[in-house]
């Protein structure tokens, strides 16, 4: 006789996450980070009530081999957004671990982490000008961790390149992984109260056929522009954790700082009054930010955190004589104040002062004082955040 099968033996942990800001600007918003191209992917709330995205969580084992995870980003414009698909491993053994589908990458610390789960209400600007809010591709990741009294992992990634970093998604029409990400971790327990990590990665990927835009410099020029060719990041990052004999419930600390270098080697087209001139590129920016988060007592936080961009060395060759790369580094100081009376819930106030734009006539910087007012609510299980 044929068993039935019950309706519920499958039955996935879903979670919803509403989110939604009002932000206070002095200056346009929507005004791209000066000198740091693409930009595309960059984040920043909106003036007055802004809903965010929601974000709609489905994951689950699938059987005792494989378990699977779906994220859809549900957008204020009223469309759909899978940002994460995918499936996992649960018994390769030996330390191994596999993903394929779509997710988000590897590479540094802070783009791993969901938007829910930020310790601010935007992200940071080296993240923003360099890989957009979260970089995710479609591919597959191997990680491996030793068999140690401390985490020693070691990742890669093969993906098909479906985001030249900051510039949202693009079409390609070849064959093989057209970006890889390799990254490595360690870390430990310092005592009982206290724990670090620290990593490493980088990641290279070409753009698609058609290229990509600076769109920075399009909006200082007011002339298109486009660059074929490679790109390479390369990132360092350490977070320490405190908490007294490693209970986090009533006071905790916590310190992230991550330093990114981004490199540019291929051939610049810029439209000069109707009439392209093509020559090499090569360009080296970095950047780094460095934050602090203390819950002081239960239910409250308080937090600070630095940006700065360094816009270092563009080489345009011929083309220099039709465009300035701007002479600029952006900064930015934050401050947070959040209550969170569970951990369905947060309210969270922030301060900006920010210096990431140029006035590009006089040279000096933008100093625009930002204000948000932000929710964040949980609606059903969801798991633990990584370290």
């Amino acid at each position: 006789m044929t068993q039935q099968s019950s309706k519920n033996a499958f039955n996935p942990a879903i979670s919803l996450i509403l989110n939604g800001t009002w932000g206070r600007f002095g200056d346009d918003p929507s005004t791209r980070i000066t000198g740091f191209a693409p930009s595309g992917g960059e984040v920043i709330p909106g003036r007055g009530g802004s809903l965010g995205e929601s974000e709609l969580f489905l994951s689950g084992n699938i059987d005792p081999y494989f378990r699977g995870a779906l994220l859809a980003a549900l957008t204020p414009e009223n469309t759909v957004e899978v940002e994460e698909a995918f499936f996992e491993t649960l018994a390769l053994g030996k330390g191994f671990t596999a993903k394929g589908g779509r997710f988000f990458s590897g590479v540094g610390y802070f783009n791993q982490v969901h938007p829910h789960a930020w310790d601010f209400a935007d992200p940071s600007l080296v993240q923003n000008a360099f890989l957009g809010r979260n970089y995710g591709d479609d591919g597959a990741q191997l990680r491996w961790v030793a068999p140690l009294p401390v985490l020693v992992q070691f990742g890669v990634e093969l993906g098909r390149g479906r985001e030249f970093p900051g510039a949202g998604e693009v079409e390609r029409n070849r064959n093989g992984a057209e970006s890889q990400v390799y990254f490595a971790n360690v870390g430990g327990d310092i005592g009982v109260s206290n724990a670090y990590q620290v990593g490493a990665s980088h990641l290279r990927q070409r753009t698609a056929t058609d290229g990509s835009a600076f769109l920075d410099y399009d909006d200082i020029t007011g002339t298109s522009n486009l660059f074929q060719g490679r790109q390479r990041i390369d990132g360092l990052n350490f977070v320490y954790k405190w908490s007294p004999d490693g209970n986090p419930k009533y006071r905790n600390f916590k310190f992230v700082t991550e330093w990114f270098q981004r490199r540019y080697d291929g051939d610049f087209t810029f439209d000069t009054t109707g009439v392209a001139a093509t020559d090499a590129m090569n360009a080296k920016q970095s950047g780094w930010y460095a934050q602090a988060i203390y819950q002081f007592m239960p239910y409250w936080r308080v937090g600070g955190r630095y940006d700065r961009l360094s816009h270092g060395n563009v080489g345009l060759n011929a083309n220099a004589a039709n465009l300035t790369p701007p002479d600029f580094d952006p900064t930015r100081y934050s401050v947070m104040l959040d209550w969170s009376p569970s951990e369905y819930s947060r309210i969270r106030l922030q301060f900006n002062r920010d210096r990431s734009r140029q006035d590009l006539a006089s040279g000096e910087a933008i100093t625009d004082n930002q204000l948000f007012l932000q929710y964040i609510f949980s609606l059903g299980a969801h798991g633990a955040h990584r370290f």
